[in-house]
């Protein structure tokens, strides 16, 4: 009983893990070049510098949700594509310090938490990915492992391909174990069937 308990919890995960994957990556494929794959307006991103600590360390994932340019407060922390050369238009994630109104949009001066002077570059809202709303520090060191093809592969995709494969040849035999008892109570039916034909003859 526990290890159809254990096997089962194992299955249900494996289907998880497979699922997850699946959506991810359709999620990637439908994502225009240079755009930030997201789920009904929400991103996950992981922390890669010190700029925000001690408010988000390094590994940190964090959560961003699309927002107006005109919802943005001063003290938010957002996410933004860097119009620093230094960046080449990589995604940064900094606290606005001010904001300024623009014939164009809005424009934020911001700001790392472990820095102490405010960005080169200003950020026009056009750049804006949207504003942090959550965040965790265990699941950015659980995607960072996820993310290493010498841990990815031998802890979760070996062990992952040898439950599919368990399974598949499961219910291989399983199907043949079906159809061999019909194919018997079949028999016995029409063994049964002739029987009573030569009985009522007699």
């Amino acid at each position: 009983m526990f290890k159809k308990i254990v096997l089962g919890i194992i299955n249900a995960i494996s289907i998880i893990i497979i699922a997850l994957a699946v959506m991810v990556l359709i999620i990637v494929l439908m994502t225009k070049p240079g755009k930030t794959p997201n789920i009904g307006g929400y991103m996950a991103l992981r922390i890669t510098t010190g700029s925000m600590t001690p408010t988000y360390g390094v590994d940190t994932l964090i959560f961003v949700k699309e927002t107006d340019p005109s919802e943005i407060k001063v003290d938010d922390v957002i996410s933004f594509y860097s119009s620093d050369p230094a960046l080449d238009g990589a995604v940064n994630t900094h606290r606005v310090v001010s904001i300024e109104k623009t014939d164009r949009g809005y424009s934020y001066v911001t700001k790392g938490d472990a820095n102490n002077v405010v960005d080169n570059y200003d950020v026009d809202s056009k750049y804006l990915l949207g504003k942090v709303v959550g965040s965790s520090l265990a699941l950015g060191k659980l995607v960072r492992l996820i993310s290493n093809p010498l841990i990815f592969i031998p802890i979760i995709l070996i062990p992952l391909a040898i439950i599919l494969i368990s399974n598949l040849v499961h219910t291989i035999k399983y199907a043949k174990k079906i159809a061999a008892e019909e194919e018997q109570a079949a028999i016995e039916e029409a063994i049964n069937i002739i029987k009573d034909k030569q009985n009522k003859e007699k």
